[in-house]
This record gives C-alpha cells, structure tokens and sequence, in this order.
C-alpha cells in the first residue's frame, strides 16, 4: 500500500491562508475600484483579516480539541465550524472596530457598518479558511489511518512469516538420524562424514535462518551438503544434472533461504526411486529464473504439498513475486524467481 503524504495541516493552511487573502485583495481592489483602494495599507488589512480568522480557528480547534477521537470525524469538524463561526464576528468587530476604524475611518465607522462587514466577511474569510483548515486536518487524519493499516500489515507480513518458516519437517532430522545410527554401525568413517555434513547443514540453517534472502551461491553449496545426505539414504536414485546460462554472478542473484531443499525434498517425497529407476534432477539456472524438473514416478501416498505452498506463500510475502509449477507430459517442473538485488519490499 502507498503511503500518503501531507504536510503539517496548519503549514498548509497558513500558506492558503495568505495566498488566498492577497487574491481577496486583488479582487475587490479590480470589482470595486472606489470602495477598496489599491494600496498597501487595504493589503495588510486583508491579509491580517485573514491571518486573524486563522488564528481564530486554530483558538476554536484548542478549545475542542480534547474530543477529537471521541466523537466522529464529521461530528467533530461540524463542530469546529460551528464555534469559528459563531466566534468571527465577535473577532471582527474587535479587528475591524478598534484598529480599522481608527487608522482607516479616523473613528467614523458606525456600528452598523462594523455589523454589516463582519456578516459579508464571514462568507470571504471564515468559511473558506476554515474549510482549508479541516481539509488539512483530513488529510493527516488519512495519513495516519493509512500508517497504522501499513504497520499492521507488516506485524501480520512479519508474523505469517515466522509461522511458514517454523514449518520445519520433523520427518527429516529423524530419518537423517536413522540413517546415522545405521552408518555408525556399519561404517563409522562414513559416518563420521555423514555427521559433518548434517553439522554443516543445520549450521547454515541457523546461520542464515534469519536472513529473509541469501545469495544464490551459498544456497548451491548448501545443496551439496544436502545432496550428499540423500545420496548416503538413497544412493544414485536421485541423480543431479545442472545446467546454466546466467550471465550474472551467482553472488548478485538471490534467492529465499531454504528454497533448494525444500525442491529437493519434494521431489523425493513424491516419487517412488530406485537404482533400477532413478529420478533424475535436472536444476537450470539463468538471469531471470531457477527451474527445477523431474520425471514423475507417482508414490501410492503422497503429502497435500505443504511445502510447495509454504514456499509460495514466503516468495508472495517477501518479493511479491510468485513461483510456478505444474505438471507437464509427465515432467514436475518448478520455476523460482531470482532477485538480482537484496531489497525487500518497503524498504
């Protein structure tokens, strides 16, 4: 979502406020030539007349300001309007009657005429500035609706995230640590290297957990180690090709931590592989997109693809950017963004 920008209410209605009363002047000074000289002294009149009515409304907002949030948004701004407007004259006949009168009219204005002034710059001055004034106000209050939804979105961005990456298949440490058992009966070097492999995969994981993006470098030699544990479970059953066509450093392109495994481990939860019918893994890697595809050799029970969805809903969350897969004339294939940049969005 955009932010909103505004500037300070009363900033914006000081500047309308006397571009508008110097426009007041150049009006009257051109439709009533006789009656509003153009000089220096009718121009400070309007726009101190302006300045004035300003200065009257904000003294009408300090008054009520304490059940602004109380009552509603409509209610409140009628209310100001209200108090301003009953509040002008009063103003006006002060303004117009002491200082007008005496530098203007020498002490001959009569009641009457203050009366009748102040009923025609009602209309000129406080209707208008006040209502510039409540727009201001509007405005923030819009800004600041629209900073907390932002904030709130984000909490709730943040959270969703942490869920998905807490998803963490507990199947894999335990058939990791079978097999481990196994090894260290069988052949305690192997197995020696199998723990170390397993040590170096979890290190990374917890290394790099807290990193939303890692480069696309350290994601591939986090595979290998991760590789080497399927091939310690599985043998050759799952082969691995790769090719590339990137231009670009895999250390200036990006991707979501864990996202290899994650591919790998779906291919290996949804097919049935053996030495007699290996699944090959074939990773494709350019400037735009990793492609990750398989041959389909369907399990009897297979999972509901929690992963696949975790995935997408994290690269959504982060990037706004969105993964595809799909089945094809029998080939599983996966297409994941590659970010040429590490920048999250909003930031």
């Amino acid at each position: 979502m955009k932010r909103i920008r505004y500037i300070n209410p009363w900033y914006f209605a000081l500047i309308f406020t006397q571009v508008y009363s110097a426009f007041i002047f150049y009006l009257f000074a051109r439709l009533h030539p006789k009656g509003t000289p153009s000089d220096w002294q009718s121009f400070f009149f309007f726009t101190g007349a302006g300045s004035g009515t300003l200065f009257l409304i904000y003294i009408s907002y300090r008054i009520i300001r304490k059940k602004e949030g109380k009552i509603p948004v409509g209610l409140f701004y009628g209310l100001l309007f209200l108090l301003s407007f009953l509040l002008f004259p009063v103003f006006y006949g002060l303004y117009y009657g002491v200082l007008v009168n005496r530098v203007i009219y020498r002490g001959g204005a009569s009641i009457t005429l203050i009366f009748n002034e102040a009923k025609t710059m009602i209309g000129v001055f406080q209707v208008p500035i006040c209502f510039a004034v409540i727009l201001g106000l509007y405005n923030k209050k819009v800004f600041q609706l629209n900073q907390d939804i932002i904030e709130k979105e984000n909490m709730l961005s943040e959270a969703r995230l942490v869920q998905l990456q807490q998803q963490v298949d507990p199947h894999f440490l335990f058939n990791n640590l079978n097999i481990l058992s196994a090894l260290i009966r069988q052949s305690p070097e192997q197995a020696e290297l199998f723990s170390q492999k397993l040590s170096e995969l979890y290190r990374y994981h917890l290394r790099s957990g807290k990193q939303q993006l890692v480069t696309l470098t350290g994601e591939l030699q986090y595979m290998q180690d991760y590789l080497y544990l399927l091939k310690c479970r599985f043998g050759e059953a799952f082969p691995l090709r790769m090719f590339t066509t990137a231009t670009i450093s895999n250390d200036a392109l990006f991707i979501i931590t864990g996202t290899l495994q994650l591919l790998l481990e779906n291919v290996v939860k949804h097919n049935a592989a053996s030495l007699q019918q290996p699944v090959t893994i074939r990773i494709s890697i350019n400037n735009e997109e990793l492609i990750i595809e398989n041959k389909v050799y369907p399990r009897e029970a297979v999972s509901e693809g929690i992963g696949l969805k975790n995935l997408e809903h994290r690269y959504q969350i982060l990037t706004g950017k969105k993964i595809v897969y799909g089945i094809t004339n029998g080939i599983f294939r996966v297409q994941v963004p590659l970010i040429k940049q590490l920048k999250l969005p909003g930031a």
